[in-house]
């Protein structure tokens, strides 16, 4: 007998804009997600890989996700205008097999009514409209070095509710915040990294949908609140409330490799005459050939691309760029990076400390690289130790004991050193305390 829960004391809108104040980022967001499995753990042998269930103390998302947020979430997403965030309601029961009952667009006023009618909800892109769920998607992406998309979607679904059986084109990350959720999952994906989402439907069979339900191992879990499920793209899964159930998606949807190396070779084309002008204009008549001018002249091309790769394959510094961009490049849906700061009056004995985790950098083509937010920052080599010195340093400290640490003749100099310290700052890596 399912079990009926009215949702309106839940979700009514008479709580206070900002009852609750989420706890500042630690830069161990990764680490507190996937404990008691180490992040090494997790990247190495699950993540795009084989499902993952941790189970948590119940309080482990609570400064994560609330009904509080949900509620606070609800009241911003009225005044956002971006397709992206949009709300959907299905009223499927988590079937082994697809329905023919697809999800159907709903507004911020039928939430309510839809939950209680039996509907599972959807929030779509949930982080832009609360503005910690953001930062943290973002901390995770940029622990993980992910150079996808990375955001959060929200469900909601009474008891017996829920997705019949289907697999996502990305990652899919269940965070159980309240209630309990029944999921039904395959230990690896049918399809490695596919590119479309799949519902499976008894009896109807697809080509490239990859192994079926029936050839793959599955397991049944009980999420409840502080447990996780991270699910490889391509796994198939279905999930139904229990009582009730509020979780969140935290999804990482790949960035097409290709579509990281084309400013590479977009640069090489725009330095090459032959490329710029395309292939030569030709009167033969094509019957049956290519003209032997143009096919010439695609063989050539081909061939100084081919050059071109070995060259790119034996310095690994033309590589970084891309990689490095692929980082920073719309991090993900709806997120901007916060405006510079401005320089602010500074005595000797104020002190600052690095924002977690945010002070990360390679050498390439005798730079320093670092990356932040709002792109690249260039440092010289000679900086360095200095900044390894910051990422490490785990007390704060003051502008005189960053200069104390220049200890070597090729040291840089206090002139040299305050501009960076400031274009950290601007930034954000650097924080007063």
């Amino acid at each position: 007998m399912m079990k009926i829960v009215d949702f309106r004391p839940l979700l009514d809108n008479n709580s206070p804009e900002e009852s609750h104040i989420p706890i500042a980022l630690n830069g161990s967001e990764l680490q507190e997600l996937v404990s008691p499995v180490s992040c090494e753990e997790f990247v190495n042998s699950y993540f795009a890989r084989m499902s993952l269930n941790v189970n948590g103390a119940p309080e482990k998302f609570a400064h994560i996700f609330s009904w509080d947020r949900l509620r606070q979430a609800l009241a911003r997403g009225k005044n956002i205008s971006d397709k992206r965030y949009n709300i959907t309601a299905s009223f499927t029961g988590g079937e082994d097999s697809g329905s023919a009952r697809r999800l159907m667009e709903a507004h911020h006023n039928q939430v309510v009514e839809l939950l209680n009618a039996g509907a599972t909800i959807c929030i779509t892109n949930i982080h832009m409209a609360d503005p910690f769920l953001a930062q943290w998607a973002q901390a995770i992406r940029s622990q993980l070095n992910f150079t996808g998309t990375v955001g959060v979607n929200c469900y909601v679904s009474p008891d017996g509710s829920g997705l019949p059986m289907h697999y996502d084109k990305r990652v899919a990350t269940t965070l159980q915040i309240a209630g309990k959720k029944r999921w039904k999952f395959s230990v690896e994906p049918a399809k490695v990294w596919p590119n479309s989402n799949e519902v499976y439907e008894e009896g109807q069979v697809r080509e490239g949908i990859g192994t079926l339900p029936a050839d793959m191992e599955f397991r049944e879990v009980e999420l409840e609140p502080g447990d996780m499920l991270c699910l490889p793209a391509g796994a198939w899964h279905s999930a139904r409330g229990i009582g009730f159930s509020l979780a969140l998606n935290l999804y990482f949807a790949p960035r097409n490799l290709f579509d990281q190396f084309i400013p590479l070779l977009q640069n090489f084309a725009l330095a090459n005459e032959n490329w710029r002008g395309g292939p030569p204009a030709t009167i033969e008549k094509t019957q049956g050939n290519m003209p032997q001018a143009v096919s010439e002249y695609m063989r050539e091309r081909i061939n100084e691309f081919h050059k071109m790769v070995l060259e790119v394959i034996e310095s690994p510094d033309s590589l970084a760029e891309p990689w490095l961009t692929s980082l920073t490049h719309a991090p993900y849906t709806g997120w901007q990076p916060d405006p510079l700061l401005p320089i602010p009056e500074v005595t000797t004995h104020q002190r600052f400390r690095v924002m977690p985790a945010s002070l990360r950098f390679i050498e390439n083509q005798n730079k320093l690289i670092i990356r932040c937010d709002s792109g690249f920052l260039e440092f010289p080599v000679s900086l360095a130790p200095t900044l390894k010195r910051l990422s490490s340093e785990l007390e704060s400290f003051t502008i005189p004991d960053v200069l104390s640490w220049q200890q070597t003749q090729e040291s840089s100099s206090a002139n040299e050193i305050i501009p960076y310290l400031k274009t950290l700052y601007r930034s954000g890596i650097l924080k007063k305390v």
